[in-house]
């Protein structure tokens, strides 16, 4: 297999630090302590060589969905029909043609004694690095057997019970809409959307949505919907946190991200949802770090692109819709925008975090409480319950609780910035 020389990222990575890079994936993914790599630079030629402990097609089929998620053009040279004939003829199980300089990959066995030769002439690029480590992280932490432990050591959680419902989110009933029929409906039919693309496209392909942006601002319900939408449609979701893909070392956040892509699509059906995604792939029309605009290719290239997500829904949430890059934002099939809650919202929000109160109690703290997001009302609500509780301690009273002035109190307090425990 090999990469074309007319890839966007040419930048070529030094022999050490390509062998600092390895070594250090190799200690962080060989956790059996099972496999050894010889890494060299001999006459002109880059080598990276490794034990493959098992060999069986799902490895190798699952080798070449690697190299694709990280390759523009792959190429099989020679596959065969069953591995076990390969090990005793002691021929290449998987190899390529060697054109030029390109990167050429070689699976080889023989009898139960396997191993991975990846060679090129000159240095390797960061992307083929990263490609190297994919390949001997997928082996050596069982990823093909559990995709789930991977996400977590990635940083990523994955929620299976979802107990949050409709009910939780008050108000936003356009919201709950757009969502039931732009989203719920497609998780819950893919027939019927794959059967009306057979009647009215030349070529059949999917009008299902594959990427879905949540834009508002924080504490708007971006994060709770994501984890209803999962509960609705009983598929797992994998919540990525900005500060789980982004690392000191170079490449080694775009290797993070491309990596969750690979093990959400190993989960089968789920929903990728990526917080502040905006601090992950801003505007190529500003200043661009480097290790930015790597992680902004893998977000194009997977959510539309050579190697795009197939089983996967992702969902992305911002509140600067305006800093995103142009391309990334036309990636996503639509964008939902969670405004901060009306005086009707409030109200709802109140009257979920204060059942006691009488629906006129509800509407008069909504009304002093203009702009505070439903986040920031549910902690309104928890700081008026710890000041009342404390009263009660101090003064033995009766437990009961707290009044509606209470909570207005409260959000003249937090909107003042001027409260204290």
């Amino acid at each position: 297999m090999y990469r074309g020389e007319n890839m966007a990222e040419t930048l070529l990575i030094a022999y050490d630090r390509m062998k600092e890079q390895i070594e250090r994936a190799v200690a962080a993914f060989d956790t059996q302590g099972q496999g050894t790599v010889k890494v060299s630079y001999e006459k002109g030629v880059s080598a990276i060589i490794f034990p493959v402990p098992y060999l069986n097609e799902s490895l190798l089929y699952n080798v070449v969905h690697i190299m694709k998620s990280h390759l523009e053009n792959v190429r099989i040279h020679s596959f065969g029909d069953g591995y076990y004939a390969f090990q005793a003829l002691n021929r290449n199980l998987f190899t390529t043609e060697n054109l030029l300089d390109n990167l050429k990959v070689e699976v080889l066995g023989l009898s139960s004694n396997f191993k991975v030769e990846v060679t090129k002439k000159g240095n390797l690029t960061q992307e083929e690095i990263n490609l190297v480590i994919a390949i001997y992280s997928f082996v050596y932490s069982g990823d093909s057997e559990d995709p789930v432990q991977r996400l977590q050591q990635l940083g990523a959680s994955v929620f299976f019970e979802h107990q949050l419902d409709w009910n939780y989110i008050a108000g936003y009933d356009d919201i709950k809409r757009k969502i039931k029929e732009s989203i719920i409906l497609p998780l819950t039919n893919p027939q019927v959307y794959d059967d009306i693309t057979k009647l009215t496209r030349r070529v059949a392909e999917t009008n299902r949505p594959k990427a879905i942006l949540f834009e508002g601002p924080p504490g708007t319900g971006k994060t709770t919907v994501a984890r209803i939408i999962a509960g609705e449609v009983s598929i797992p979701l994998v919540y990525v946190p900005v500060e789980s893909i982004m690392s000191k070392w170079y490449g080694q956040s775009s290797q993070n991200l491309s990596q969750i892509f690979d093990y959400c699509e190993m989960l089968g059906n789920c929903i990728l949802f990526l917080d502040e995604i905006d601090s992950l792939a801003g505007s190529r029309d500003q200043n661009m770090f480097e290790a930015t605009r790597r992680i902004l290719s893998v977000l194009l290239r997977r959510l539309d692109g050579i190697g795009a997500v197939t089983s996967t829904l992702t969902i992305g949430a911002t509140n600067r819709k305006r800093d995103l890059d142009a391309a990334l934002i036309s990636r996503f099939d639509q964008s939902i925008v969670f405004p901060l809650p009306g005086v009707k919202e409030r109200s709802a929000i109140f009257s979920n975090y204060a059942k006691h109160l009488s629906e006129d109690d509800c509407v008069a703290i909504a009304e002093i409480a203009d702009k505070l997001s439903g986040r920031s009302i549910r902690d309104v609500c928890e700081y008026t319950e710890r000041r009342w509780a404390r009263k009660l301690i101090v003064q033995n009273a009766p437990l009961s609780a707290p009044p509606g002035d209470y909570y207005k109190y409260s959000v003249g307090l937090w909107m003042g910035e001027n409260r204290s425990e």
